[in-house]
């Protein structure tokens, strides 16, 4: 090993509304010693891989608007869940070598948990034994923070629910998470009807893929009106808030549940949030809201199965990967900024570095 560049992403300046490449976000280059950088008890990571995910814009904002996640101090690194492998180590539970997933910088090499203005309540690192065969890139992805977060939510909240069930409606369906959570819900019930929305005609091809029934396109269609055509809707995953949820209030079954996975719809800095129009539909439906953070509270009981339960369907191609790799991180204000525009046709991985 020896002096070589770093390359780094940082977070330059608040957005206003939207991600900017170059602006929100900033690359920058370093020299970085990796035989002598100090690790203070850490460890020394290589990042082969970093997820985009639509959260991260509620990350970025100033310190004072509370929110549920926290926030990425300006001039610092930015983190998020991505892949490495040891290339140092000073902690006794890593050896170099070692394959690891969890929150890393947006760097080429970083030492890991680093300094006390990098830490925050997400931040943790864990070593994985990979599948033979599989990319490292898909630990990011069907098999990272979207196919846990679609896995532990559904098998607590929603699984029992589907068995006597006959319509799921799925927002967001050609997205990581909306594509795990259509295909593992066919495999839990598969006489259910699901319904997925997208917005372009390549998702809606994408939905088809994976087995929605029916897909909208709900930027060419009246959402509202398919979903009375083939509701009423007894689960709805809602990626999207917004207009979409307004839709499926409007056509959700009695006692229907409604699993709110996200809300990408009022991902900004003006503090309103998502306008829920028909809220009233939720008593007099007497439907069942749950919603839920990765990690946190009873979804997090079944993570530790999920790499026995998934890889096995990842394996026997009854879960499948889609990828819109970014390469380098050059790219990855672009692919920050992809996940809201929905520029993405699959999950938005920034590939650092080969494994």
């Amino acid at each position: 090993m020896a002096i070589v560049k770093n390359g780094t992403v940082i977070y330059a300046e608040h957005p206003m509304d939207h991600i900017v490449s170059g602006v929100t976000t900033k690359y920058i280059e370093d020299d970085i010693d990796l035989d002598n950088v100090p690790l203070n008890g850490g460890v020394l990571i290589k990042t082969i891989a970093l997820s985009s995910d639509p959260y991260m814009r509620y990350r970025m904002r100033d310190p004072s608007i509370p929110m549920f996640c926290p926030v990425i101090p300006l001039g610092q690194p930015i983190d998020n869940f991505g892949v490495g492998t040891i290339i140092r180590s000073e902690d006794p539970a890593y050896k170099p070598g070692d394959f690891v997933e969890g929150y890393i910088n947006f760097q080429e090499y970083s030492v890991w948990p680093g300094p006390p203005e990098q830490q925050h309540g997400l931040r943790y690192l864990n070593k994985l034994d990979r599948a033979p065969g599989l990319p490292a890139t898909i630990y990011t992805g069907t098999l990272g923070l979207a196919g846990k977060s679609a896995f532990s939510a559904y098998d607590v909240f929603a699984k029992e629910k589907s068995l006597e069930s006959k319509v799921l409606f799925v927002s967001g369906a050609a997205g990581p998470v909306g594509t795990f959570v259509v295909e593992y819900a066919r495999i839990c019930n598969p006489k259910l009807k699901i319904i997925g929305s997208a917005g372009s005609a390549e998702k809606v091809e994408i939905m088809k893929q994976i087995g929605c029934d029916v897909t909208i396109n709900y930027k060419e269609q009246d959402t509202a009106e398919i979903l009375k055509e083939h509701g009423p809707i007894d689960i709805y995953w809602d990626n999207t808030s917004g207009p979409t949820l307004d839709a499926a209030l409007k056509n959700m079954s009695h006692f229907g549940l409604i699993i709110a996975c996200g809300a990408i719809s009022a991902a900004s800095n003006n503090g309103e949030g998502s306008i829920v129009r028909n809220f009233e539909e939720i008593f007099q439906r007497s439907i069942t809201v749950r919603g839920f953070l990765y990690r946190r509270g009873e979804s997090a009981k079944v993570l530790p199965e999920f790499y026995d339960k998934i890889t096995k369907l990842v394996l026997e191609g009854k879960i499948t990967s889609r990828e819109h790799r970014f390469n380098g991180l050059r790219e990855a204000g672009e692919a920050l900024e992809s996940v809201h525009s929905g520029k993405n046709t699959g999950k938005a991985i920034i590939v650092v570095k080969d494994e």
